[in-house]
Parts: C-alpha cells; sequence; structure tokens
C-alpha cells in the first residue's frame, strides 16, 4: 500500500518502512507525528476522494534533521573584474514511515 502525503508545498509518495528527507517540522528526533494523506494506492485502485480518505493518516517518527547537499551560485561580470560566490545549504528532517493507518 502507497500514499500520498502532504508536506508544506510537496506531494511525497511512502509506504511503511521507507525513510524520507523532508524540510524541518516543529519537532525533535524521536518523536511520532502524523502527516494527512493526499491519496492512497491499495491493490491497483487510486483513492483520493476526500470522505474515503477522512481517518486515513501515516505515523512517522523521526529519525534525524541535518543537512542537505550544498548549492553552489556563481556569479561574474565581463570586463569589470566582479566575481560572486554564494553557497547553500538546505536544513533537511529525516522521517521513518512506520504505519499507514486505516480506519
Amino acid at each position: 500500500m502507497w500514499a500520498y502525503v502532504s508536506f508544506g508545498n510537496t506531494q511525497i509518495k511512502v509506504k511503511e518502512g521507507d525513510t524520507v528527507e523532508v524540510f524541518p517540522l516543529q519537532a525533535k528526533e524521536g518523536e511520532e507525528i502524523t502527516l494527512p494523506v493526499v491519496a492512497l494506492l491499495e491493490d491497483k485502485e487510486l483513492v483520493f476522494e476526500p470522505e474515503k480518505l477522512s481517518g486515513v493518516k501515516v505515523r512517522c517518527q523521526v529519525v534525524a534533521t541535518r543537512k542537505g547537499k550544498k548549492v553552489y551560485s556563481f556569479r561574474k561580470k565581463p570586463k569589470t573584474g566582479y566575481k560572486r560566490g554564494v553557497g547553500h545549504r538546505d536544513r533537511l528532517m529525516v522521517l521513518k514511515v512506520l504505519k499507514i493507518e486505516k480506519p
């Protein structure tokens, strides 16, 4: 069984036992959180009606928080000697999907 979870501005496809890197929430390591389900893929049938998904939740445990891969940006203007390099790393939270609960 697969579930599509809404997280911030993104939707993530998860199943039980997966680990997912997402943007951080207000949760500490070891805490359990529940995420709302947008769609459910069960027995080769996609369910996305809100009345059928009203009680479906995904339980996750926060495994770790860390930084993502570094992204570099570089600007240069010709003939002036202007050069500027900037690096950025997103903060990420690692979630382990424990269970997809259905009523």
